[in-house]
């Protein structure tokens, strides 16, 4: 059986690619599907998520060099039908060895077209910038995923992260697919809105539907070392990430069609977040419980990305301006109850004041 290759990839850092990685990877095996993950971020976040230790002796950095076969290195999971390609610390030197290879831009291609991973989806998780190994991961797969957050910065990435899969598209893999576009760490306010309208104005139906909203429980996860679909499937970003994941899938049926080939139906969406509570409890025990400490650490360090260096008031006086802008008749409202309770004071003021001349005899 040969899976279908997604690769998450874009080369703005910080926009959720491990998050999107992991999560689709979980909710696939949630909805009945087989995935294989291949982390190719050396720090090795997608490893680490899936409960694997990347001080682990063999890894994709092995695979790479011809150190160890497939079998060797692949790990499983706590997860039905889920295993891992995992990171190593030892992968932060593979651009050195790749490039002194022979048609190294496609060695991961030869990896995968000579092993049978037995698998439905492999997805691959790609490290930010348009180095070797995100070449290797695009080079390799049916489509690409590109996840973006919606800051300032966030049509300058896409900008960047556009030719740079067509440059693949036209000389490594003219195949691969841009699957499409997701939102994610969306939060709720006119500049998101207006980015967001932007991109969607610009790739139409190639963005998702599907929007994953800014949710502090992801930090939480992250720092229990679970996805935020098993950690808390009940939140907003989990049932998101199923929305996507199933969106994912139908876009994938989709263009299997169009190819005259069939993809096997998925479980219900009762019996996968079924599957995800089962998999929250089997994982209680073993998740590192997250601090507070470091919960606000994160937090902090997702304000910078979204807000620059803003304060918490200058933010609060934003989204206070922002909420105005668009309801305009609520702008209305709050002026015309200011300018009466203004005079109001003022009619109060002459009133007592009145009152006093009268009172000490001078009126």
């Amino acid at each position: 059986m040969r899976p279908y290759i997604v690769a998450i990839f874009n080369q703005k850092g910080g926009i959720s690619k491990t998050t999107t990685s992991t999560n689709l990877a979980v909710c696939l095996a949630a909805f009945g599907k087989s995935v294989v993950v291949i982390d190719l971020d050396s720090q090795g976040d997608s490893t680490k998520s899936l409960g694997i230790d990347p001080k682990i002796k063999q890894g994709i950095f092995d695979l790479f060099i011809g150190n160890a076969p497939v079998d060797e290195v692949m790990q499983s999971t706590g997860f039905d039908g889920l295993r891992v390609l995992p990171s190593t610390y030892s992968l932060a030197g593979i651009e050195i060895k790749l490039s002194e290879m022979q048609n190294s831009q496609r060695t991961l291609s030869g990896i995968l077209a000579h092993t049978d991973l037995d698998c439905d989806y492999v997805v691959i998780d790609c490290p930010p910038a348009l180095g070797i190994l995100p070449i290797n991961a695009l080079a390799s797969a049916h489509a690409v995923i590109i996840p973006v957050t919606a800051t300032p910065y966030a049509n300058d990435g896409l900008l960047r992260t556009l030719p740079s899969i067509k440059y693949v598209q036209e000389g490594l893999n003219k195949n691969l697919l841009l699957q499409g576009v997701l939102f994610t760490i969306n939060d709720r306010n006119k500049t998101t809105r207006k980015i967001n309208e932007l991109i969607r104005s610009r790739l139409g139906g190639t963005v998702y539907r599907s929007e994953i909203p800014r949710d502090n429980t992801v930090i939480e996860a992250a720092t229990a070392r679970l996805p935020v679909c098993v950690y808390a499937p009940k939140s907003a970003a989990a049932q998101a990430h199923l929305d996507f994941t199933e969106e994912f899938i139908d876009r994938h049926v989709a263009i299997a069609a169009k190819a005259g080939k069939e993809v096997l139906g998925r479980l219900s969406r009762d019996k996968t977040v079924e599957r995800l509570f089962r998999w929250q409890a089997e994982m209680a025990s073993a998740a590192a419980p997250p601090t507070d400490e470091r919960v606000r650490q994160k937090t902090d360090q997702l304000d910078r990305m979204l807000y620059g260096n803003r304060s918490r008031m200058e933010r609060w006086h934003l989204a206070v301006v922002h909420f105005f802008i668009e309801n305009r008749l609520s702008l209305v409202a709050f002026l015309l109850v200011m300018l009466i309770g203004v005079i109001a004071l003022v009619g109060a003021g002459f009133e007592g004041a009145r009152r006093l001349v009268s009172a000490v005899g001078l009126g």
